[in-house]
C-alpha cells in the first residue's frame, strides 16, 4: 500500500491526536518523522508526517477538514 502524507505537524502528540481522529474514521494512519527525534528533540525542526493510504486521502482531508472546524471548549464557556 501506498503511503501518502495527509498532514504534517510539529507535535508528537497532536500527530498522535490526528492518527486517532482518522482510526476513529475508520481510516488506517501511521505517524512518521525524520528519524532524528531522539538526536534532536525539537518538534519545529523535526516535524511528523501523518500518512494514510492513496484510496483514502481524499476521505482522510474531510475528516481533517471537518476536525478543524470543531469548537474548541473555551469557544463554549464565552
Amino acid at each position: 500500500m501506498e503511503l501518502i502524507p495527509v498532514t504534517t505537524v510539529n507535535d508528537a502528540g497532536l500527530a498522535n491526536v490526528v492518527r486517532g481522529v482518522l482510526e476513529q474514521a475508520g481510516i488506517e494512519a501511521v505517524v512518521a518523522g525524520t528519524g532524528m527525534e531522539d538526536v534532536y528533540p525539537t518538534p519545529s525542526v523535526h516535524p511528523f508526517h501523518v500518512l494514510v493510504g492513496a484510496s483514502d486521502l481524499r476521505r482522510a482531508r474531510d475528516v481533517l477538514a471537518q476536525y478543524d472546524t470543531t469548537p474548541d471548549d473555551a469557544d463554549d464557556e464565552e
